[in-house]
């Protein structure tokens, strides 16, 4: 939405922030995970807790480089424990105590003018707005959902609205239930002991069946669906966190190599750079969750105020074209404001308690992200002086007209992006290469979708079109030098996935194919050369060659 609805400026912040955040989503599950398990051991075994989630992250890492998926199923009798012991005791808690609802509501009331009378009502505002910053964790559920839309169940946009309403209901629920028998029970933090884990205590920790501690089993299987829970939790950060890198790359905001998601080593790279920055942030905090949350709290409130903001600019673009536009508009900028605020209020009451980390890890990752971003624009602009030179060669004498291809004659199979002074350089390196081994062309794009195609059905349109006219130019010129040629094109979000079936269709339908691809060549091959070029047409010979099938890599020099 960042890049979308602001610009790509803006997108990179929120990209950023979001990075960041998928490292904290992990650092924080785990961390809170190990809270809720040392919550049920001896002090004496406290010491164990960061080295325990250290190796807990470690274990998570292991198990995502071996390529392990979740399984609804496997998680659904976790996930019922967890929800059916924590309403039982919450619908237990508020049971006993419904008649001293109006007494803790007066002791509440009271509290609270106190505290404006004493401290006045701008303190009381900003206590409220860190309390909610510090609850920013569960609002990122929410927005998991709008950033997994592509994996949701079809009609999509219906199903997202489903479960974003079912997340708010049980929330609010869980948070309020939370809170009234806090009060309740009058809970007030132990050390070494989550919040959770003292009030279950309180309310049933004394409970036993013949001398069986039955309320303090309750109490253990309890707790240990919250720390599985959490820990299934810390995925969202090994899945998520490398599919934001994924849609930066299609920007040329991070390396290349990060948008293909298929490639296992690319996967593995995500992984291990979510992992390691958990742990590195496990330890600067010293496995303190209230810390690792604050952290947490300031990069959600950046990307939530860009998003807020991006969407409350365009309700008051279509305020001409929308009946009921300022009910939009209104919803989006009061959670602007509130977002903003929060913000603010977070980085300054923790500027010193790790604000200034998070605003410099988020700045320098954006600084980085600029400097890519200018590097992938320099190249482009040589490859521009390419095209000058190349885009010039006149068409053909030849009539320009489509001839069937013969599935029987060797084929030379070109895989080109737009038409470019690059594409124009394969197809003159084979003729002069090859001379007339190949009888027929085959130029084959495959468009991929970025954050300039991704937010509506037509842009996916227009790149279809795109696509197939640049296409077009090449078979158009191929033919006008008197040869045999077709085009083909997909659009995809996953290029090497989408070139890979497109290629061995190509196979099936014209067997004697040989598949052709560029790949710059610098003149200084730096180390920053390297990791920022992605290695396309490697990928592609190779998994193409693991099938058995011909490709030539020609290379582009560029000084």
């Amino acid at each position: 939405m960042a890049s979308k609805l602001l610009g790509p400026r803006a997108g990179v912040v929120a990209g950023s922030a979001l990075v960041i955040d998928y490292v904290l989503t992990v650092a924080v599950s785990v961390v809170a995970g190990a809270d809720a398990v040392f919550s049920l051991l001896p002090a004496k075994y406290h010491f164990l807790r960061v080295p325990c989630a250290v190796l807990g992250v470690a274990f998570l890492i292991i198990l995502n480089l071996r390529g392990v998926k979740e399984s609804v199923l496997a998680l659904l009798p976790i996930f019922m424990v967890f929800v059916i012991a924590h309403f039982a005791l919450l619908f237990y808690g508020l049971a006993v105590h419904m008649t001293d609802v109006t007494v803790v509501s007066e002791k509440v009331v009271f509290s609270s003018v106190d505290t404006v009378r004493e401290f006045g009502v701008f303190f009381v505002l900003v206590l409220l707005m860190r309390a909610y910053s510090m609850g920013a964790g569960t609002l990122t559920g929410i927005e998991a959902v709008s950033n997994s839309m592509l994996v949701l169940k079809e009609p999509r946009v219906q199903t997202g609205k489903r479960t974003m309403a079912l997340m708010a209901v049980s929330l609010a629920f869980m948070a309020a239930a939370l809170l009234l028998n806090y009060l309740f029970y009058s809970s007030r933090p132990a050390s070494g002991k989550t919040l959770n884990a003292v009030l279950f205590f309180q309310m049933i920790g004394s409970w036993t069946v013949s001398g069986w501690p039955a309320g303090e089993a309750i109490v253990w299987i309890t707790l240990i669906s919250e720390a599985l829970i959490l820990f299934v939790a810390a995925q969202t950060g090994f899945i998520d966190g490398p599919r934001v890198l994924a849609n930066m790359a299609q920007d040329s905001w991070v390396p290349h190599r990060f948008g293909h998601l298929s490639e296992r080593l690319v996967a593995q790279n995500g992984i291990l750079l979510m992992g390691l920055g958990s742990v590195a942030l496990i330890f600067y905090a010293q496995g303190n969750v209230r810390i690792l949350i604050t952290l947490y709290a300031i990069n959600v409130f950046i990307t939530f105020t860009l998003s807020q903001l991006g969407m409350a600019r365009m309700w008051l673009a279509q305020r001409k074209s929308l009946q009921h536009w300022k009910r939009r508009f209104s919803i989006n900028a009061i959670s602007f404001v509130v977002a903003a605020v929060t913000l603010i209020i977070t980085i300054s009451l923790k500027f010193f308690k790790g604000g200034w980390l998070m605003i410099v890890v988020t700045g320098g990752l954006v600084t980085l992200c600029l400097m890519i971003h200018r590097h992938y624009e320099e190249v482009r602009r040589k490859l521009r002086q390419l095209d000058e030179i190349l885009q010039q060669i006149p068409m053909g004498d030849e009539p320009i007209r489509s001839q069937k291809l013969d599935a029987r004659d060797p084929t030379a199979v070109l895989l080109v992006s737009r038409f470019s002074g690059v594409g124009v350089h394969v197809l003159l390196s084979i003729q002069r290469l090859f001379a007339f081994r190949f009888k027929q062309y085959i130029f084959l794009s495959v468009g991929t979708v970025d954050s300039g195609h991704f937010k509506g059905i037509s842009e996916l349109e227009e790149l279809k079109k795109a696509t197939a006219t640049e296409v077009e130019r090449y078979v158009k010129l191929a033919r006008s030098y008197g040869l045999k040629a077709e085009g083909r094109m997909a659009v995809a979000i996953d290029y090497l996935d989408e070139m890979e079936k497109a290629c061995q269709q190509i196979v099936r339908d014209y067997g004697n194919s040989v598949f052709f691809a560029a790949r710059l060549l610098f003149w200084r091959d730096t180390l920053w050369n390297r990791l920022l070029h992605d290695e396309t047409a490697l990928s592609i010979q190779r998994r193409l060659l693991f099938h058995g099938i011909q490709m030539v890599i020609l290379p582009v020099r560029l000084r």
